[in-house]
């Protein structure tokens, strides 16, 4: 029985039941043949543009007997058949709205995009929204002492027409909807982080005036989401916590 991390736990299972899937860049295999497994899916396309990674998926299916229920192809990104399911997990946002882009109709077709980006996600959001994709959902999964966030899309016939600054893109409106307890603790810490470099500069250099009066905005909208999320906490949970309920409930 194949263990998976927490992050490709939460992947698996946000697909459908029955869907046919591709999983690009699956490196080792263990999502398509945990789904197979767990009879989630009998029909998946497991990619990757490296040999080595890919010749551990297909050792790993003969070893499990999914070879009648996974294909191992060696491609870079999307091969091109419908699939119900795409799931592009473990790489940068720019090469995973990359290889959306360059299978736009199969990746139009699918009724779900499942995407794990490692960073840039605010260009993955983006670059979704200028092809026409809508954010479904968002989950934020903490596991060696590292955020993961993944993104649900699904492409809609109209235009998306969501007028969005650059530095919207910085943000899961979805996790702030949910008030997600994970998402705030990333704002908390990203909040830190933007601070110290924001003191690491020379207030007299002109140089990084522009960059500073970004990253300000930035911490700005942070806080307005920090806010709202623990604000929400607090009314939830005043009585319980008092009033220290947040050092108590970040832990």
């Amino acid at each position: 029985m194949i263990k998976l991390s927490k992050r490709l736990n939460k992947i698996a299972e946000l697909v459908d039941f029955g869907a046919s899937v591709i999983d690009v860049g699956t490196d080792h295999g263990y999502v398509p043949n945990f789904l197979c497994e767990n009879k989630i899916s009998s029909d998946v396309i497991a990619t990757d543009i490296s040999k080595n990674s890919l010749q551990k998926s297909i050792d790993l299916t003969k070893e499990l007997g999914n070879e009648k229920y996974i294909r191992n192809i060696l491609a870079n990104g999307i091969v091109d058949e419908k699939r119900d399911n795409i799931i592009i997990a473990g790489l940068g946002g720019i090469q995973i709205a990359e290889i959306i882009n360059n299978s736009i109709e199969i990746a139009k077709s699918a009724k779900k995009l499942i995407l794990q980006p490692m960073q840039k996600t605010q260009i993955l959001r983006r670059e979704l929204n200028n092809m026409g994709f809508k954010i479904i959902d968002e989950y934020m999964i903490y596991e060696d002492d590292r955020y993961f966030e993944i993104i649900i899309a699904k492409f809609l016939e109209e235009i998306n027409l969501e007028n969005l600054k650059e530095e919207d893109y910085y943000f899961s409106y979805k996790l702030i909807e949910k008030k997600d307890k994970t998402y705030l603790k990333f704002l908390l810490e990203k909040k830190i982080y933007l601070e110290n470099i924001l003191e690491s500069f020379d207030s007299n250099n002109l140089r990084t005036k522009k960059r500073s009066d970004e990253i300000k905005s930035l911490i700005f909208k942070i806080e307005e989401a920090i806010n709202e999320i623990s604000n929400w906490w607090n009314k939830k949970l005043y009585g319980k916590l008092g009033k220290k309920w947040i050092s108590t409930f970040l832990g």
